[in-house]
């Protein structure tokens, strides 16, 4: 099968658990994150308060598309 596209895109790390995804052609850029109960697992597993704003999760993303 011949290949229909290729994503370009840049992913930055920010504070914490805040990564910024910059895809070519799309003006702005998609946040990516922890928050809740998903920040709270974490704080409990490592012992210690995470970081950063609350953006939603890669797999929040995922499940809405």
């Amino acid at each position: 099968m011949p290949v229909i596209h290729t994503s370009r895109l840049r992913i930055a790390k920010h504070e914490g658990s805040h990564r910024t995804a910059h895809f070519e052609c799309f003006p702005e850029p998609i946040h990516f994150g922890i928050h809740s109960g998903i920040r709270q697992f974490y704080q409990n597993k490592y012992g210690r308060e995470l970081p950063g704003p609350e953006y939603p999760a890669t797999l929040d993303h995922g499940v809405a598309g």
